[in-house]
């Protein structure tokens, strides 16, 4: 297992891997057969999250990678390109994205932080926000403008 985990993060270091197909043939290619299943939960312990890179394209990244201050002004600008729509409900939101993009958009979320929100999760294209009692849902709007350009246009009411 050790062995598949240094692989796992040497490929995603060194390509630019972008899906688990991908990454479960690049592992073929080294002699390493394992599952879907098995990669998924790799990844997952690994932290390994796909992000946006230069060629505005969506490549695996393991998170040392993705916090660059290049990878944080690319991902911060391309955002709001990825959001379909954002809602509220009592202490929720909801933002709908593209397919692949809601961990992006949770783990941009989270890099800024706001003592109101108590936590994202993130599936393939929906993020959960959970906020504080209380909180101000225009309040909360305003500070995910501040880097994502164009989200209170994707504001459902």
């Amino acid at each position: 297992m050790n062995n598949r985990i240094n692989i796992v993060q040497e490929l995603v270091r060194s390509q630019a891997v972008r899906s688990q197909e991908e990454l479960l043939g690049l592992l073929a290619e080294r002699g390493i057969r394992t599952t879907q299943a098995t990669l998924s939960r790799d990844l997952r312990k690994l932290h390994i999250t796909k992000q946006l890179d230069a060629d505005g394209q969506y490549r695996y990244t393991i998170p040392e990678m993705a916090r660059t201050p290049q990878a944080i002004l690319l991902s911060e600008s391309r955002a709001g390109e990825s959001i379909v729509s954002l809602c509220f409900s009592g202490q929720m939101g909801i933002i709908k994205t593209l397919p692949g993009c809601a961990n992006m958009v949770g783990a941009l979320v989270d890099e800024h932080s706001h003592p109101d929100l108590m936590g994202t999760i993130a599936g393939e294209n929906t993020l959960l926000l959970v906020l504080r009692e209380g909180v101000s849902h225009g309040g909360f709007l305003s500070f995910l403008e501040k880097f994502i350009p164009g989200i209170r246009a994707r504001l459902i009411e």
